[in-house]
């Protein structure tokens, strides 16, 4: 837990009183003392972002809850990360529904907001009995659920895909190509999330020929509940591809509208 996060929050919560005078003026009248409680400041809100950014603004802190929670040791630790995950569901509810990622954005309310109580019940010394009841309402076996958002003129299906690299973290629509051994996204995609060229490897593309093509690092790749992390791509070609290196080792059922991953 990097200690610049936690003295972050506790700055906000501490409740020593701060006494401020106003200079005196030419008339060498004194200015009233206004004594001022940091402890009754009001919570600190999301900054304001532009409207197209709501959803990218709201993954990005339930990365950072995910970071927290996975380090954290303390009462602190996990009030931030409550916090944290609070944050990333109000930017979700502000995604309006014109926004493409808007039903994307309403799944994530409801798992941000039970994450959230699972990280105040640990701040309050409780095991995760949330997640030990959302995992008894789920299929046996099941592991993830992905959207299915269209599907190419073969009947090969499009999700929803969230990279991160080094610059950024952006939603993609990617192709769900059961074909393809390894996942390729396209040099577009690697320059808006600042994936970097660290070589060349062989890669089947999407009509089926074997390419030499340059391979980064995405540091998080999440399609639907899984989330995959230090993925090695491909980058090249026209279209995104997630390969089996994602989710071949789970079982498949691919409906209309959505591919489920079953242990």
């Amino acid at each position: 837990m990097p200690d610049s996060e936690v003295s972050e929050e506790s700055a906000i919560a501490t409740s020593e009183e701060v006494t401020t005078t106003e200079p005196e003026s030419t008339e060498s009248a004194t200015a009233p003392v206004t004594n001022v409680s940091a402890s009754e400041n009001p919570a600190p809100e999301p900054a304001a972002v532009p409207q197209s950014n709501f959803f990218n603004e709201g993954v990005t802190r339930a990365q950072s809850a995910v970071a927290i929670g996975q380090s954290a040791q303390s009462t602190d630790d996990w009030n931030l990360a409550a916090s944290r995950w609070q944050q990333a569901a109000v930017y979700m509810q502000q995604v309006p529904a014109a926004d493409p990622n808007y039903a994307t954005a309403q799944q994530k309310i409801q798992e941000y907001q039970q994450n959230q109580v699972l990280a105040e019940r640990r701040a309050a010394g409780k095991g995760p009995a949330t997640t030990q009841v959302a995992e008894a309402e789920r299929p046996a076996g099941l592991i993830a659920s992905i959207p299915i958002v269209n599907r190419l003129p073969g009947g090969s299906p499009v999700v929803p895909v969230t990279l991160t690299g080094n610059q950024s973290s952006r939603q993609f629509t990617m192709m769900f190509d059961t074909g393809a051994s390894a996942t390729l996204i396209t040099q577009a995609m690697a320059n808006e999330i600042g994936v970097v060229s660290l070589g060349t490897a062989t890669f089947v593309v999407a009509d089926g020929r074997q390419v030499q093509v340059p391979i980064g690092y995405v540091d998080t790749l999440e399609v639907g509940d899984l989330v995959v992390t230090d993925l090695v791509v491909g980058i090249g070609g026209d279209v995104g591809l997630l390969g089996q290196d994602v989710y071949g080792e789970y079982g498949l059922s691919i409906g209309a509208s959505r591919i489920d991953l079953y242990q």
